[in-house]
């Protein structure tokens, strides 16, 4: 699957003109991550992630008319989503300490788009067995609830 992503994304990337050095995919418990490597991220990252977004939603497009099995597909450009994303569960990680301190049932994060909600939920499983997660809200206000179990 990692080589099929692999060449999918280089026929996107060379599609639109794309600059790049190298491109990895690694499957993280069924999740895979595809990284780009360039010496212009700025680009492929665009304003506020945009640009990577988009690649991503087309990748997974693509990737879904070839594929009969639902992927979990994340596109990275030099990390910069990984970055993010250990930032994100770091001040979550924070939160979490602050409830158990003051003897909180739970805590609601602040809302978040679903590829975050996704990645919290499986961190928060697989971190903190005597938490649990659930989803509440609506569209953009869609936010993470956790609480112990």
């Amino acid at each position: 699957m990692e080589t099929i992503i692999q060449k999918a994304l280089r026929l996107l990337l060379d599609y639109f003109g794309a600059e790049y050095d190298c491109v990895t995919v690694t499957d993280e418990n069924g999740h895979y991550r595809a990284n780009i490597e360039t010496s212009d991220a700025g680009r492929l990252i665009g304003r506020g992630g945009s640009v990577l977004n988009a690649l991503q939603v087309l990748l997974k497009n693509i990737l879904h008319n070839c594929v009969e099995e639902r992927l979990f597909v994340t596109v990275d450009v030099d990390n910069y989503k990984k970055d993010q994303d250990d930032r994100m569960l770091k001040k979550i990680k924070n939160e979490i300490d602050l409830m158990k301190e003051h003897g909180l049932r739970e805590i609601k994060l602040r809302p978040m788009r679903p590829y975050s909600r996704r990645l919290v939920h499986l961190w928060i499983s697989s971190e903190f067995p005597e938490l649990s997660s659930r989803s509440e809200g609506e569209g953009a206000m869609r936010a993470v609830v956790v609480f112990f179990k």
